[in-house]
């Protein structure tokens, strides 16, 4: 049977990886439905959602790195994966145990360039970076899409087996408040101003 703080810290990242999810489902409803959708973007606010696009996916090279960070830094515990597995590690059997320390190795890899921006850039001033004397590796959209999968598989796993509870990420928006209302808006906006 689990225990409190690894319940506490499993449902912690877990509510991370859902707040995550819902927003990549929004950058993606929003930024990578076709040339038509970005025009409308463009023609509506290029600046105000070029400013938006960047700090969403800031704020999940931040969130990832976060919830990538050591079980602990100094006498501080982390709210983070590996804070999880330490708690969990007891409770897995060797099969599903060995299963996860395979998709750790394998979401280190696709946070290692995520983790370089957050540590030199978004939550730290590198001189050198800052000074354009070093360039930051290049974050790709598979990159941040397949360490979110990574991370809810290891969730799903330990809190399956570790807590009896299997973690829901099918992320729900009311009618009309997604990001595709939103286009469909101001694609009649546009369309009424030029029959104006």
């Amino acid at each position: 049977m689990a225990n409190i703080d690894l319940d506490r810290t499993l449902t912690y990242v877990n509510d991370q990886v859902v707040r995550l999810s819902y927003q990549w489902m929004l950058f993606g409803q929003l930024f990578n439905t076709g040339a038509d959708n970005i025009k409308i973007l463009n023609d509506s606010g290029s600046i105000v959602f070029a400013l938006l696009q960047r700090l969403m996916i800031d704020d999940l090279m931040i969130s990832l790195s976060k919830l990538t960070d050591p079980a602990r830094s100094r006498q501080f515990e982390n709210a983070s994966i590996y804070n999880m597995m330490a708690k969990a590690k007891a409770l897995l059997s060797p099969t599903t145990s060995s299963q996860v320390d395979a998709l750790i190795c394998e979401l280190k890899q696709h946070v290692h360039n995520i983790r370089e921006h957050r540590n030199k850039s978004l939550a730290h001033a590198d001189l050198d970076h800052a000074l354009k004397l070093s360039a930051l590796p290049p974050v790709t959209y598979d990159e941040l899409e397949k360490a979110m999968t990574t991370v809810k598989e290891i969730i799903t796993k330990v809190a399956s087996e570790a807590c009896r509870w299997t973690p829901q990420y099918n992320i729900i928006i009311p009618f009309g408040a997604d990001a595709e209302s939103l286009l469909k808006v101001l694609k009649r906006g546009h369309c009424i101003a030029v029959e104006s």
